[in-house]
């Protein structure tokens, strides 16, 4: 089975990218894992284009940072990973590479980095569960 992991650098994610390795390695699958870079800049009414411009290439390079630590992390791993850098809507886009991974689990944290967004944005977990094709697990 092939398994996708979402993963923020929370330590959450790094609970969801052991189980999801684990599941997959078990499978005899296939691992991606996936960071979504959102896009915080959805008005420019209190950014200039180019103060958007910044704050989306320090999410982007951290982004690469994270995805780069944890290939290094898997390369002693037995499991065929890979990584996706997806921008806009996390739940959206994890949903999305799942689909195109043709995962047949998409595995989550509870609550992401920015666990205090949920509270305007909504929990991106649960929107997965709601969006997606294929079973979720969530880790707590």
């Amino acid at each position: 089975m092939n398994v996708l992991v979402a993963h923020d650098g929370s330590a959450l994610a790094d609970k969801a990218l052991e189980a999801g390795a684990d599941l997959a390695a078990a499978s005899g699958g296939v691992l991606t894992i996936v960071t979504v870079v959102p896009d915080l800049c959805l008005s420019t009414e209190e950014l200039s284009e180019q103060e958007c411009d910044v704050v989306a290439g320090s999410l982007a390079a951290e982004a690469r940072g994270r995805m780069a630590k944890v290939s290094n992390a898997l390369d002693t791993s037995s499991v065929k990973a890979g990584v996706v850098i997806k921008y806009g809507r996390p739940a959206e886009c994890i949903v999305e590479a799942a689909a195109e991974a043709g995962a047949g689990l998409i595995v989550v944290g509870s609550q992401g980095k920015h666990g205090a967004a949920k509270l305007l944005l909504g929990s991106v977990s649960s929107r997965v569960a709601e969006l997606a094709a294929c079973n979720v697990l969530i880790v707590k």
